[in-house]
């Protein structure tokens, strides 16, 4: 029976929509190829796809290998749901049933997650998506039928992203252990994948979203105003533990990294007064003195204050 069913995905998965009038435009199997990489991280568990920053990220890195276009994950996401036997399906954000049901066209991110509030498969296809097996299957139909001239490429990015899923989940595990201010040299492998593990797990961890003025800005290309932030810097104690992790924005990044600002045991803003500042009120350094910061939903995941008792005593030593 199941494999029936299987067989049934196989078809519909070769029947995709291809723009092909306006050249390589292969927004939806790449959609359900950063769907299926979400699935296999562990980051997907039930079957709810949400139109989420990590989503975008990841659509953006398979869209890129693929074609110079511009990307626009809300095309794909949106227009599935259109196609006939439809097996991806939205759910609408309460108070915009109606409308959804009536809108033809959506093309901007903010507008998307305005009207949808998740999407989801037939529960038939997303209990194969679950089993590696069959998710393999349905992964390599989509690869063979519209990206075979790219199949190298997108297999190799998909073992690369096995590799920083792992080290990201190990990242994970640290937090297990009591915090320790120096980690041993990575090895050249594990510093060609510790970047991004490193940066994908402070952003979820963080939502895109500055730890300091809340700040969360992000592109349909994928891009977002925010960076992750080692406490101590890398280069001082090798340390890519997610305690010893803040997401960013550019603008506090580089005054954190300066010691202009720091963070106490209460986790609430320290601003030095050891500067001078002139602008936008909204923007000073100064405003941000006493506030506390956004921290994680676990508390297992807080920033370690023996990091930013480092941090605070090099900032003291200016």
């Amino acid at each position: 029976m199941q494999n029936e069913i299987l067989h049934k995905y196989i078809r519909e998965f070769r029947k995709l929509r291809i723009d092909r009038a306006h050249g390589n435009a292969p927004h939806q199997p790449v959609l359900l190829l950063a769907v299926i990489e979400l699935i296999e991280q562990g980051h997907i568990t039930e079957n709810r796809v949400l139109p989420s920053p990590e989503l975008v990220d990841t659509f953006v890195k398979y869209w890129t290998k693929v074609t110079d276009r511009k990307p626009n994950l809300v095309l794909p996401f949106f227009h599935l749901a259109k196609r006939k036997p439809p097996f991806w399906f939205h759910h609408a954000n309460p108070g915009y049933e109606a409308a959804l049901n009536d809108v033809n066209q959506i093309r901007g991110f903010t507008r998307l997650r305005k009207f949808v509030s998740y999407a989801s498969f037939d529960m038939e296809l997303f209990d194969l998506l679950i089993q590696k097996e069959n998710r393999e299957v349905l992964r390599h139909t989509i690869i063979d039928e519209y990206l075979a001239d790219f199949k190298l490429e997108i297999l190799s990015l998909i073992r690369e992203e096995e590799a920083i899923s792992e080290y990201g989940k190990n990242l994970l595990q640290y937090v297990e252990n009591e915090f320790s201010l120096v980690f041993d040299d990575p090895t050249e492998t594990e510093d060609r994948i510790r970047k991004p593990a490193f940066r994908r797990e402070i952003m979820r961890i963080y939502d895109y979203t500055c730890v300091f003025c809340k700040l969360q800005v992000l592109t349909l290309d994928g891009e977002s105003i925010t960076e992750a932030a080692h406490i101590i810097p890398h280069s001082t104690s090798k340390n890519d533990d997610v305690r010893n992790g803040l997401s960013l924005c550019k603008l506090h990044h580089w005054a954190f990294d300066k010691y202009l600002i720091s963070i106490d045991e209460s986790y609430k803003v320290i601003v030095t007064e050891l500067m001078s500042e002139k602008g936008p009120k909204d923007w000073k350094l100064s405003t941000l003195k006493g506030k506390r910061i956004l921290l994680p939903e676990r508390e297992d995941l807080y920033p370690s204050q023996e990091a930013l008792a480092w941090h605070r005593k090099t900032m003291s030593d200016q």
